[in-house]
Formats: structure tokens, C-alpha cells, sequence
């Protein structure tokens, strides 16, 4: 997880992401047990399926402007509880998208909001 990464890169891929947080240790704890990021070893970094980024301290989360990212979780009932056990907070429940998916909307424990999409049980 550094800038020299050499992983291939296509146009128009979102290839780094920048995530703010008041507290890094805190940030890496949650993503790392919700969604199961690697992070580096003094918090500023993390890894995802497909994506590096790093936590930035001083830049304020902006709940109602921006861009919003979303990520896809196997089971949203039960990534939801692990989201509040861990300092999250349900911003809008899970609801349908269409017949294939369902859609949540959280905040992370920096205040940052993220979206969960994941295919309905069967």
C-alpha cells in the first residue's frame, strides 16, 4: 500500500480514495472488522477489494455534498449490526432497488456517509 503500487490502471477508474477521519486508529478498527480492509501498520492507509486509500485527519466529512462511495456487503442485516456495534450509525434503513438489489445508506464512525448495496436472501 504505497504510491508506487503498480497495479494497472484503466481510464476513468477510481483508483485512490481519501476518507476523513478525525480519529485513524479508530477509522482502520471500524472498516477493518465491518468490511474487512487491510489497513497499513500506523492507520494512514488501508487496502480494499481493488482500491488503496488513506484516512486524512483534518478534513472534515461532508455528509450532504460530494460524491458518495458504496461499497457491496454480502449480508446487509448483518453488516448493519456490525456497523452500530462498531460506532456507526444507520442513516437510511434498507430498502429495494429493483427485484436484484438493496440499498442502506450509513455513517461511519468519522461521520462520513457510505452506502451498502447488497443482493436480497434467497
Amino acid at each position: 500500500m504505497t504510491p508506487e503500487d503498480t497495479r494497472p490502471l484503466s481510464p476513468g477508474q477510481v483508483c485512490y480514495l481519501q476518507l476523513p477521519a478525525a480519529d485513524r486508529r479508530r477509522a482502520a478498527a471500524f472498516y477493518e472488522t465491518v468490511f474487512g480492509w487491510a489497513t497499513g501498520e500506523h492507520y494512514p492507509d488501508f487496502e480494499s477489494p481493488g482500491l488503496i486509500g488513506e484516512w486524512v485527519e483534518g478534513r472534515p466529512p461532508a455528509p450532504e455534498a460530494g460524491p458518495m462511495v458504496w461499497l457491496a456487503v454480502r449480508d446487509m442485516d448483518e453488516t448493519l449490526d456490525l456497523v452500530t456495534a462498531h460506532g456507526g450509525r444507520i442513516l437510511t434503513p434498507p430498502a429495494p432497488d429493483g427485484p436484484t438489489r438493496i440499498l442502506a445508506t450509513i455513517a461511519d464512525p468519522e461521520g462520513n456517509p457510505i452506502g451498502l448495496a447488497a443482493h436480497p436472501p434467497h
